[in-house]
């Protein structure tokens, strides 16, 4: 499965510069929203900048031009500082060469003649279309198709591709780009390697974390417990981030999804230095916590994390079986 989303570069431009600004915004969720379940956007315009800055969104109107206006705008800053991000780590965009996919196929728009190597890709490679909101059939958050097999000239399949463009089509795709977040992260080294991507509100500590993961050999369900319960801690970290939350709380977790039981440490435990010092981890900015916060997994594994209510943070702390009782 390739960890990509097909940009559709032919549903640009936008009529004007209005329109663009408006637009942009929405492509912006979008990537955000991709970033956040693992995928990269795949470009097939071979000579596109790789930058997002020099994508051209009307007549010679680039998102480097909207990044410059918009720092007039209080409105904006938040997403000013997403592209900023954006730009400052690994490259937005990876090329597809059109060589790499299967040259028997021929896919176009449902009522044209020509084939479209956007949707091609998309077809090929199954995975979403990423489209600006400009006009149809572009609009919509599926696109109708025709598959033609050019060596067996069988009659045309007609089906259809999802179509990422608004937040009409990311609710509509939400449970599949969930699915396809899971999907490329089956294995333990997978969810460390593409830990910045898949958890950028969450802190992974690498001595312990990091050892547990990339040497995992315990049962695969506990693994798929652990990263569904990392998947939770990562949604509630964006939303107190975002003051949708004002402080940590277990029930919290629940109403997001989390199945397995959370909790904080017994008086026992609280009450003994040994036990206790077991659960005291240092953080990355060099402060050691007491971390009695755990997400109960099967086979009496445990999650440990420590929520810091002055940075509005989750720390993950410890992965492994039960510490001491």
């Amino acid at each position: 499965m390739i960890n990509g989303i097909v940009l559709n570069h032919h549903s640009l431009p936008f009529a004007n510069t209005e329109a663009a600004n408006q637009g942009v915004l929405l492509f912006f969720k979008i990537l955000k929203t991709c970033r956040a379940v693992g995928l990269k956007v795949l470009l097939l315009d071979e000579d596109q900048d790789k930058s997002l800055m020099s994508l051209e969104l009307s007549n010679s109107y680039f998102v480097r031009d909207w990044f410059n206006a918009a720092k007039n705008d209080a409105s904006l800053r938040d997403w000013r500082s997403f592209l900023r991000s954006v730009e400052t780590k690994q490259p937005l965009f990876e090329t597809v060469e059109l060589m790499a996919m299967d040259n028997t196929l021929e896919v176009g728009l449902l009522g044209d003649n020509i084939g479209n190597n956007v949707l091609l890709a998309t077809y090929y490679f199954e995975t979403f279309l990423v489209s600006f909101a400009t006009s149809a059939p572009w609009l919509n958050h599926k696109i109708d198709i025709w598959v033609l097999d050019l060596v067996q000239k069988t009659e045309e399949e007609q089906t259809s591709l999802p179509n990422l463009v608004d937040d009409v089509s990311l609710a509509k795709h939400k449970t599949a780009l969930l699915e396809r977040r899971n999907q490329l992260i089956n294995s333990a080294k997978d969810i460390w390697g593409n830990r910045l991507e898949l958890f950028p509100n969450l802190t992974l500590l690498p001595n312990q974390i990091g050892t547990a993961l990339q040497n995992w050999s315990a049962r695969s369900d506990i693994l798929l417990k652990a990263r569904d319960a990392l998947n939770v801690l990562e949604q509630f970290s964006a939303k107190w981030k975002n003051a949708e939350y004002k402080d940590y709380r277990h029930n919290y977790l629940h109403d997001l999804g989390l199945a397995a039981k959370v909790s904080g440490e017994s008086k026992s435990v609280n009450a003994d230095p040994k036990k206790k010092k077991q659960r005291m981890f240092w953080l990355d900015d060099g402060r050691e916590v007491y971390c009695e916060n755990h997400i109960k997994l099967p086979n009496g594994f445990r999650l440990h994390f420590y929520p810091d209510s002055s940075k509005k943070h989750i720390y993950v702390v410890y992965l492994g079986t039960h510490l001491l009782l």
